[in-house]
């Protein structure tokens, strides 16, 4: 009878604690390109972080939305391993269309002289100090 009560409030107590969401938006249009990652390695207990998830080759315009979650079978995982191994579920979506969002422009010649190059460097930063904004350089 006490041994049941108590696999009742640990299955209580693990339901109600192993999993979360977050959603991160850019601002950002979505576009139909998702990578979806559903078991990114964390360790102990998530206090070493999972490595970088490099999507530059894939989101070529930028990202839109970032979510993250512990799904319940990421819990599960977790739980089992004594959160030494404790994954994640990570989903990102890539922007569609531009990447600048309105923001002011500078664009680059591929074929660019290096002085041009740091003139053009110099011109966004002034132009960010000025408005206050960040300024987009396109090469």
């Amino acid at each position: 009878m006490k041994a049941g009560r108590s696999l009742t409030l640990a299955v209580v107590c693990l339901i109600a604690s192993a999993c979360y969401h977050q959603v991160v938006q850019t601002g950002r249009t979505p576009g139909t390109t998702v990578i979806d990652r559903p078991w990114t390695a964390t360790w102990i207990f998530g206090l070493v972080p999972a490595t970088p998830i490099d999507v530059t080759q894939q989101c070529r315009t930028g990202v839109a939305t970032v979510e993250t979650q512990r799904s319940f079978a990421n819990g599960l995982v977790g739980l089992l391993t004594l959160g030494i191994y404790t994954p994640v579920s990570v989903k990102v979506t890539c922007a569609s269309g531009s990447a600048s969002l309105g923001m002011p422009e500078i664009r680059i010649a591929r074929n660019a002289t290096p002085v041009e190059r740091v003139e053009a460097l110099r011109t966004a930063a002034e132009e960010s100090l000025r408005l206050g904004v960040p300024v987009v350089i396109r090469f």
